[in-house]
């Protein structure tokens, strides 16, 4: 009967407690945003008025956040005794691919971030030529082309890509490099893009000033290129 009583009694004070406003959310702390605003998560988040530490709606919160395609990843965990805390991994764009209509940002993986203003396209590279392209965002692109330009930005050497304008990719074999010094950098595939950064660099410094063209498409044969006075 002791042991009876004993278990009943724990099991009524972790019902009463479960139930109980003692551990009551007063504040939900945001960490890891960079363009969203704390806010904009908590708004987004919805924590019910009311909620505690014991009772809140984890799943539901991470579902919320997580369909906000600038959201990539989402950790809900409790600071007792009275401070949710979230933290979010917030999706960065790689580019803005230029739909002939308007922007979209893009991140590596082809998730659509959402639309961009002209003047915001200044800071990221614009892909364009893409054929085919429905973008939505808050959904993923289906399109090849698009992936393959896409891996190419990301793949290319840190070196290359500071001094990229644009991309254009009318197809994956025609994919191209267009850079600041009007050099087109026709790359193709996304393979072997460290061999390929470093051969098309190689020929910019050598001839820097003449050179208009080069194809790196094949790492098999020696670079072609084109200059002002070929």
């Amino acid at each position: 009967m002791v042991v009876v009583l004993v278990v009943v009694a724990v099991v009524a004070g972790s019902v009463a407690l479960y139930r109980s406003a003692i551990f009551r959310i007063d504040e939900v702390q945001v960490l890891g945003t960079e363009r969203l605003t704390a806010d904009a998560v908590r708004s987004r988040a919805a924590v019910p008025d009311g909620a505690t530490l014991l009772r809140y709606p984890s799943r539901v919160i991470r579902e919320r956040l997580l369909a906000y395609a600038w959201i990539a990843e989402v950790q809900v965990t409790r600071d007792f005794p009275h401070t949710l805390r979230i933290r979010v991994v917030e999706r960065s764009p790689i580019a803005a691919v230029d739909t002939g209509n308007t922007f979209w940002a893009v991140d590596k993986t082809g998730m659509v971030l959402g639309e961009q203003a002209y003047e915001e396209t200044s800071t990221l590279p614009v892909i364009r030529d893409i054929p085919g392209l429905d973008l939505k965002a808050g959904r993923a692109s289906t399109s090849e082309v698009l992936d393959n330009a896409l891996a190419v930005l990301a793949g290319i050497s840190d070196e290359l890509r500071g001094k990229l304008r644009a991309v254009t990719a009318p197809s994956i074999d025609e994919t191209t490099l267009l850079t600041t010094e009007n050099v087109e950098i026709l790359v193709g595939q996304a393979t072997e893009l460290e061999t390929k950064s470093l051969r098309a660099l190689t020929i910019m410094r050598k001839y820097a000033g003449n050179v208009v063209f080069i194809d790196v498409r094949s790492t098999e044969r020696d670079p072609v290129w084109r200059g002002l006075t070929q």
